[in-house]
């Protein structure tokens, strides 16, 4: 044997138990990455509060009787008043959410108003009847579509509220106090967004037209005078923020999500 072949031959069997060792190693795999966390959903029930302004027209027809010395004077009027003011309430509802990112939601809301007239002056004229916008609500569906965490649609239905008439006017030394409320009921109109800002709560703004028959009604002002109103529309711009909880399931809610919706 040359001393080639011997060095040859040495260095082959280093390999051969090189790769016997290596073989009899335990083998070594990398941990797999860590489960991306599911997309946000917008299905399901959601609860929160918001606050609004709310400001727009009412107006009115009135017929002011007045008794004068030697005459009996009617006062026709029509007229219109701006009105301002706030609300303050809470919304509930549910979404269900479609293959297509399409929402559809339906949602409720009542709301704490005050919302009156910003001028109420008037002699002889009528001009300071009004009404009052005292407690408002609405049912409402709602279609969006779904940018991830947020949120754009439009929504609409029926509104309601408790209305009174508001103001008072000055006839001949008469004056005329607010009549009693009652409850009026119209549609509403809107659009807003909302921002999905964790798993579980979401911010939103929102705008809403409200169109609602005002107050009627009669009263009689002390010593001389007589008026009867009659309601026209109560028109309400509600411009608003507020914030939800989504109700992911009712389980959850309570503590026990084992239990589910």
């Amino acid at each position: 044997m040359t001393f080639r072949a011997f060095i040859f031959g040495a260095f082959a069997s280093i390999l051969a138990v090189s790769a016997a060792s290596a073989a009899d190693l335990p083998s070594y795999k990398a941990p797999p990455p860590p489960p991306l966390p599911p997309p946000f959903s917008w299905e399901g029930f959601h609860i929160g509060v918001s606050g609004s302004y709310a400001g727009g027209v009412s107006s009115q027809y009135s017929n002011l009787y007045a008794l004068q010395p030697g005459a009996f004077l009617v006062f026709p009027t029509s007229n219109s008043i701006g009105t301002s003011g706030y609300m303050v309430g809470y919304q509930n509802g549910y979404n269900w959410v479609f293959a297509n990112r399409i929402v559809v939601g339906y949602e409720s809301e009542y709301n704490y108003a005050n919302v009156r007239a910003t001028n109420t002056s008037g002699y002889f004229t009528g001009v300071g009847a009004s009404s009052r916008l005292q407690w408002f609500g609405a049912e409402r569906l709602r279609f969006g579509y779904a940018f991830g965490r947020i949120l754009p649609y439009i929504t609409g239905g029926l509104a309601y509220g408790k209305v009174s008439p508001y103001g008072q006017q000055w006839a001949n030394g008469s004056v005329f106090p607010s009549s009693r409320a009652v409850w009026q009921a119209g549609f509403t109109v809107g659009a807003g967004v909302e921002y999905a800002v964790l798993d579980n709560w979401t911010v939103k703004a929102e705008y809403l037209f409200t169109r609602m028959k005002g107050a009627s009604g009669a009263s009689i002002g002390f010593p001389f005078a007589y008026r009867v109103t009659t309601g026209n529309n109560l028109d309400t711009h509600i411009a608003r923020i507020g914030v939800n909880y989504q109700v992911k399931s009712f389980g959850a809610l309570i503590g026990m999500p084992e239990l589910g919706l």
